[in-house]
């Protein structure tokens, strides 16, 4: 593992109301747990288990890796202070003013369990490249090894590939309050050689993003509470998961969340749960993302995306795995597809809330050109089941994967679209208007009673149920539906 001991390169720094020195810390990591069920996690209940499969690749080691920070706190003491000691503790730094535009370099470093941290009314920019934000080098402050801190009334901002303003992991809690946190990105290193992994400085290709930072990044079992804070990101990523370990939890409240270029706006990785409550979202390509066995809760949110709504993949996993996807009363506004579900099984629940998508696809169900993507071989899958719950929504919904099914259920709502390639499950006081040639498999006799369409339009429906016997009949707003067997 690369060391940035100190002296190794001129450093640019300035560090206004608490002078410190630049260090070297060499820390030891807390292993990642070994896969199992994880506990109930707040706000949401218990996260999805790990599939047989075994968990994403592990964390490159925290605990070969020196990092040169300017301010840092390990195992509940300051260290390597100059005078002045009385403006900062161990516990509280305020008003500090930090600048650095040396490679590698953390703004404030904070580890160990015996650490209680707070960051108050701070300002920290860096202009140096991070080199590996799997590490957190480079980052503006990086909490790690069962570490707690709390950033408040601070504005941390990166210039520089790979330089994130905010990493959390190794099971470290942070809370941030009335915060901006901001990565720009910059140009990648000579001889940098694309790559997906531990070390990547860019977003993987297939998924089609600009950038080369993560504004904020949270791994490894760590737990991070935002309120009323502005994430912001260039390119790839504001709100960002990866190498979760299995019990990995992240809470947005009231927050801003911004990506001015191709780039998503939140990221579940596997094993990761996501939650964002009230707040704005707007990104230059997809609002979210969900890998794997993973999951994204939304209630009150206001979300517009360039391109998807939300995505849904599946890279190196098992093709048993499902994510978990709740949208209440959220409101999201999308060019393309308002869900995008890519060779991937999910449990999507839309309850109230209102989605427009300009292309007219509510879901579509697709297979991943990704080349890592997971394959079933043949084997009977999960699935997608997208449920609406007391929901009144346009758009069509569609699947061309033919590895797995697509179910719609409809719960006491209404939808106008049409369906390819459906299972209906229509209940209570629901129905479905066809706006244009759809086809359907019937989960139950009384779904077809709830199916409407206009002169013109031909719904044809597949059957075992001996109550609907093979027919053709009209439907009240002049369409047509045609029972059939299989």
């Amino acid at each position: 593992m690369t060391k940035y001991p100190v002296g190794l390169r001129p450093l640019l720094l300035a560090v206004a109301l608490i002078p410190m020195a630049a260090l070297a810390v060499p820390v030891m990591a807390q292993p990642a747990p070994p896969p199992g069920a994880p506990p109930a996690l707040p706000n949401g209940g218990p996260p999805p288990a790990m599939p047989n499969g075994g968990p994403p690749p592990a964390m490159p080691s925290m605990a070969d890796t020196a990092y040169d920070a300017l301010i840092a706190v390990r195992d509940g003491r300051l260290t390597h202070t100059l005078p002045g000691r009385a403006a900062a503790s161990a516990t509280l730094v305020a008003g500090a003013h930090i600048t650095s535009a040396r490679d590698g370099q953390n703004g404030v470093w904070i580890s160990g369990g015996h650490s209680a941290f707070t960051l108050r009314n701070a300002a920290i920019r860096l202009s140096g490249t991070g080199r590996n934000d799997f590490l957190g080098i480079g980052a503006g402050v990086l909490v790690r090894d069962d570490a707690a801190a709390v950033i408040d009334h601070s504005r941390i901002e990166t210039r520089g590939a790979v330089a994130s303003a905010l990493v959390v992991a190794e099971g470290a809690t942070l809370r941030v309050y009335d915060s901006h946190l901001v990565a720009h990105g910059g140009p990648l290193p000579r001889g940098y050689v694309r790559h997906i992994g531990p070390g990547m400085m860019e977003p993987p290709a297939p998924l089609g993003l600009d950038g080369t930072a993560r504004a904020f990044l949270a791994m490894s079992n760590a737990r991070a509470y935002l309120y009323r804070t502005t994430i912001e990101a260039d390119g790839w990523g504001a709100l960002s998961t990866d190498a979760a370990g299995g019990h990995l939890y992240v809470e947005a409240n009231d927050c801003t969340i911004r990506v001015t270029r191709r780039g998503y706006g939140a990221y579940a990785d596997f094993g990761a749960h996501v939650v964002l409550n009230r707040g704005t979202l707007d990104s230059g390509a997809d609002g979210a993302i969900i890998a794997g066995q993973a999951r994204i809760d939304m209630t009150d949110v206001r979300a517009t995306a360039a391109r998807t709504g939300v995505m849904i993949h599946s890279v190196m996993g098992n093709p048993q795995e499902v994510a978990t996807l709740n949208l209440t009363r959220t409101t999201l506004t999308t060019t393309g597809p308002a869900l995008l579900v890519k060779s991937a099984n999910a449990r999507i629940t839309l309850q109230g809330g209102q989605i427009t998508s300009a292309s007219g696809q509510l879901l579509t169900l697709r297979r991943n050109d990704d080349p890592n993507a997971t394959q079933t071989h043949g084997a009977m899958v999960p699935g997608v089941v997208l449920t609406l719950r007391q929901a009144a929504l346009k758009g069509d919904v569609a699947s061309y994967d033919p590895d797995r099914t697509l179910t719609l259920t409809l719960d006491n709502s209404r939808l106008q679209g049409a369906l390819r390639g459906v299972v209906l499950n229509a209940t209570g006081q629901s129905g479905w208007t066809a706006t244009a040639a759809s086809d359907v498999t019937l989960a139950n006799a009384g779904s077809a009673a709830l199916i409407d369409a206009p002169a013109g339009v031909t719904v044809t429906a597949t059957s075992t149920d001996p109550a609907l016997p093979p027919q053709s009949r009209s439907l009240p707003g002049g369409g047509t539906l045609i029972i059939r067997r299989p």
